[in-house]
């Protein structure tokens, strides 16, 4: 899947001293490598974020065409963009999204459940996600009885259960200690390398290290390093 984007932007009216407008994103030309994890950095309210959500169909842009596979991501109706966003993208949001009501392999399953298509071979596969990021052993325990680390596990498993062709990951690692750092940041670089497109936002200079591909981001305005 080749995701591109041109010419977009983000601006907001805010009525301070009058009204004015405020560019979240500057406008910005953006393809993003397929088999790559593309590492995003910069401080906080540097337009990361909305950047992502622009890309990821969360957000349109005020300006600008976000394009998959050549067609314009935004011209869906909200109905067939919601479907195309469950069946292709994955997303790691900040800060746990868990649904505390289910059980982790419930949690990570859910997206299945979202396309209406879970089959038998779903929980196998669920189940060996988990196995994949090391918490197999916790697949009936609740969200509210694991770690930080452990939840960012669950997410980026949940993440990847509809076999996503682009995965977004919004500071992934802003809550972790040095330990759960480093395993959140390979298993990322680990699911480019396993074919996912892989669009990290972060402020963690550490992600230069697994990163195929490294920009910045400052006031809005999006750089190669």
């Amino acid at each position: 899947m080749k995701l591109t984007a041109q010419k977009i932007c983000k601006k907001f009216n805010r009525k301070t001293n009058g009204a004015s407008w405020f560019y979240a994103v500057q406008e910005t030309d953006f393809a993003l490598q397929e088999n790559a994890l593309t590492a995003i950095y910069g401080r906080s309210g540097g337009g990361k974020t909305t950047l992502l959500n622009m890309l990821g169909g969360l957000l349109a842009p005020t300006e600008g065409k976000v394009l998959v596979d050549g067609a314009d991501l935004y011209a869906m109706p909200d109905k067939e963009l919601s479907e195309f966003r469950n069946r292709n993208f994955g997303v790691i949001p900040q800060g746990s999204t868990a649904l505390s009501a289910l059980t982790v392999l419930e949690n990570v399953l859910l997206p299945r459940l979202l396309c209406g298509k879970r089959n038998s071979s779903d929980e196998k596969y669920a189940m060996e996600l988990l196995e994949t990021v090391g918490i197999a052993q916790l697949s009936e325990a609740m969200p509210n009885e694991l770690s930080g680390g452990e939840l960012r596990r669950m997410a980026i498993a949940r993440a990847l259960m509809n076999k996503p062709s682009v995965l977004f990951a919004d500071e992934p690692t802003g809550d972790l200690d040095d330990e759960n750092t480093a395993l959140v940041l390979s298993l990322l670089r680990d699911t480019a390398k396993n074919g996912t497109a892989v669009l990290m936002v972060t402020h963690e200079g550490e992600a230069e290290n697994y990163a195929d591909i490294v920009m910045r981001m400052d006031g809005g305005s999006l750089k190669t390093k």
